[in-house]
């Protein structure tokens, strides 16, 4: 989801970089703070917002801060760290829901794997579910999705203009009852 989140929001955006006191860690990982115009830091930001939590291991500037936006993301549910199940909208809301963490109920009208995706439509085809091919396995019934009513949770994203969900694992998709 992380991952997800940090795409939205930086695919394409212009970004500057400043480190701490350590460039680059024993694992050759670089380690540095991401500014953006919209959001300033944007690792607090994503902190914030639930999507991520403070390593605390080693000292850091922001490290106050960082601790606070974690702890404030946890007390307000933001996030993965919502404990009840998350906001459900239907298809067709989810342009105006850009961005968030949430569940979208649909009739699945045709189910397509492509390449590096399987999509599952929902019937105006104005939103998609997306399973990557190689964690196909991974949901069995998968070819019995045509025709049913899901419900998708996820971060609900934009790909060429239309929303979408990437659903990792089988618990992200769910059968209901017409």
């Amino acid at each position: 989801m992380a991952k997800r989140f940090a795409f939205f929001y930086l695919y394409r955006k212009t970004i500057k970089l400043t480190y701490d006191w350590e460039v680059v860690d024993k694992y050759d990982r670089l380690l540095a703070y991401v500014w953006t115009d919209e959001r300033g830091l944007f690792n607090k930001f994503i902190l914030s917002e639930g999507f991520a939590a403070v390593f605390l291991k080693f000292p850091f500037k922001y490290r106050e801060e960082f601790i606070a936006a974690e702890k404030e993301a946890r007390k307000l549910e933001r996030g993965l760290w919502r404990k009840g199940p998350y906001p459900s909208i239907s298809a067709r809301d989810t342009g105006a829901n850009l961005g968030k963490l949430l569940s979208v109920k649909f009739t699945c009208s045709r189910v397509q794997a492509k390449v590096k995706f399987i999509f599952l439509y929902s019937s105006g085809e104005e939103f998609s579910a997306l399973i990557p091919s190689e964690n196909a396995s991974l949901f069995p019934e998968l070819k019995s999705f045509k025709g049913k009513v899901l419900s998708v949770t996820g971060f609900l994203e934009e790909y060429k203009g239309k929303p979408q969900i990437v659903a990792f694992f089988p618990i992200q998709i769910k059968i209901e009852k017409k």
